[in-house]
């Protein structure tokens, strides 16, 4: 890194870190997450201007009307924070014949079933990173995701840029990082930074809206 605090942008993967740290990690506990405080623990050196995240809101058919409900006072409490730009795609559902893992002797091999997916995060992740980059909007792009599609902009900004791009991984409980061979550095986000970085169990927005902490997601 050029100097001793560089300029840096963060750009989230947001449904590919809450699988990585709440699904795989079991770090559960602390989904009321600052992402902004998550990537200050983590990159202490760095002067962190922006992060950018990036999701879909839910589809609340199926039995998700409870997650969305959570998923709508989470963002809400996000809107609060100042360095925090946040960037929707689009949350589809297909139904879909699939072979079967273990088909039941004697019965079908195929199932028609729901399948849910989250379009434009990816494309939209990469659109802002390369666009910044090109505007010198940063001195070094960090990206928290580990999705084999987001390789090929990490290899432009750093090949055509010449900019460095770091990666924060989840630690534990997911394959090897995809960017082991292509970041400039990679740094594993712990425990111990998701629980320095919860939000205030109650949250006030400028209009005096008050977004409180699912109860679910405890104390």
């Amino acid at each position: 890194m050029a100097t001793a605090h560089p300029r840096t942008r963060v750009y989230i993967d947001g449904f590919n870190l809450y699988y990585a740290a709440f699904r795989r990690s079991r770090f559960g506990a602390y989904k009321w997450l600052d992402p902004v405080a998550l990537c200050e623990a983590a990159l202490p050196r760095n002067d962190i201007d922006l992060v950018k995240y990036f999701t879909a809101p839910l589809n609340p058919s199926r039995g998700r009307a409870a997650q969305r409900a959570r998923q709508v006072t989470y963002l809400g409490a996000l809107h609060t924070l100042p360095r925090l730009s946040m960037h929707f795609g689009e949350f589809v559902e297909h139904a879909k014949r699939l072979l079967l893992v273990e088909p039941p002797r004697g019965g079908p091999s195929f199932a028609r079933v729901w399948v849910p997916e989250e379009k434009g995060s990816d494309v939209n992740l990469a659109s802002h990173h390369l666009v910044d980059g090109f505007l010198g909007a940063y001195d070094v792009a960090v990206v928290v995701s580990n999705d084999a599609d987001l390789l090929e902009p990490v290899r432009l900004v750093r090949k055509v840029l010449g900019l460095p791009v770091g990666v924060l991984k989840v630690e534990g409980g997911q394959r090897a990082c995809v960017f082991a061979n292509v970041g400039s550095f990679i740094k594993p986000l712990r425990r111990a930074h998701f629980e320095r970085a919860q939000l205030p169990p109650v949250v006030r927005d400028a209009s005096g809206g008050l977004w409180r902490k699912p109860a679910e997601w405890g104390r």
